[in-house]
């Protein structure tokens, strides 16, 4: 072998070992993700997971192996709309709560011998009935008013809290994402892993389906570029081949 050959057969040998022997950023966050979840390391998994595979109840994972990793999807966040809805709320709540102040203020002694009737179990008459019969229609109305309030609420925290886990760096301060244009970016990674049973005394294996999610925001002309976060976790128990 002429010394150009080998020179040539040496440098392929250390290309082939350097992409046997490296690692991709779904090998490392499940690497962390196994191993935080294995030592019950609450503030690592808090960085990286929304989930975790309890060593009580799941098992430990001793070995895996990704089998597919699925194209990313994208979709933007409707997390200004969605704050904009939670103000609204706000505000129609705090008008029902002042317009119900001001019908309890003005008819308080009907209301009073109402609510003794009631104590009493007789049936309110005349100016009294009315009474009941309005206030009844206003405990429906707040009723329907803190349920939509909520559901705002509830919608919002759901489109912000992927982006603040992804683009707050560990230990700081979330980030303000208002007047922010936020994408999130999906995949699917499906693993097969040598999962070690809680009693430690079995091994199996078993296909895990992980979603990883990672936020983008734009504001200002400037883009922060989030973190992978793994959302959710499917376990079963064949392995995919």
């Amino acid at each position: 072998m002429s010394r150009t050959l080998s020179r040539s057969f040496v440098a392929l040998l250390v290309l082939l070992a350097v992409a046997c022997g490296g690692t991709t950023p779904e090998q490392q966050l499940l690497t962390n993700f196994f191993r935080a979840s294995r030592v019950r390391d609450n503030a690592t998994l808090s960085n990286i997971a929304a989930v975790q595979f309890n060593p009580r109840t799941d098992g430990t994972v001793q070995d895996f192996a990704i089998i597919e990793t699925a194209p990313e999807q994208r979709r933007s966040l409707q997390i200004q709309q969605a704050m904009s809805d939670v103000e609204q709320a706000k505000a129609a709540e705090g008008e029902f709560t002042k317009r119900k102040k001001a019908y309890q203020d003005a008819n308080m002694p009907a209301l009073l011998r109402v609510s003794q009737n009631q104590r009493d179990k007789k049936a309110p008459t005349g100016k009294d009935a009315e009474v009941l019969a309005a206030w009844n229609k206003l405990s429906a109305e707040e009723l329907e008013t803190k349920k939509k309030s909520a559901q705002a609420r509830t919608k919002a925290s759901s489109e912000t809290s992927i982006a603040l886990g992804s683009l707050t760096p560990p230990g700081r301060p979330d980030v303000d994402v208002k007047g922010m244009d936020v994408e999130v970016i999906q995949k699917q990674v499906t693993v097969n892993a040598q999962v070690k049973s809680p009693d430690g005394q079995t091994t199996t294996p078993k296909t895990i389906v992980f979603t990883f999610q990672r936020a983008v925001g734009k504001k200002d002309g400037q883009t922060l570029e989030g973190r992978w976060i793994i959302t959710s976790m499917q376990q079963g128990a064949t392995p995919k081949t």
